[in-house]
């Protein structure tokens, strides 16, 4: 039993730091962002098709804007130099 106590708790510190680290880097890109951008106020919705990721597999489709900044980041990381190759995000 105690292993069984032992192994949900690693299990929820792990889950958490994989959370943690993820979220981290969509506040490093929006702060690349407003690097570029100082007035914006970007949302998810901004570079998504949904304001929230699905529940059953975390998948969070980019928009066109978002396809882009993919597109233009190539295999990194969208840096503030890749907001400025593709712009503001458009006004709707």
């Amino acid at each position: 039993m105690e292993s069984l106590k032992t192994l949900v708790v690693t299990l929820f510190g792990l889950g958490l730091v994989f959370w943690a680290a993820s979220s981290q880097a969509d506040i490093a890109q929006m702060k690349a962002y407003k690097e570029v951008y100082p007035d914006a106020k970007p949302k998810c919705i901004d570079c998504h098709v949904d304001k929230m990721p699905k529940k059953a597999d975390g998948a969070h489709d980019p928009n066109d804007y978002g396809k882009a900044v993919i597109k233009a980041a190539g295999a990194e990381k969208p840096t503030a130099d890749t907001y400025k190759k593709v712009g503001p995000i458009p006004t709707k």
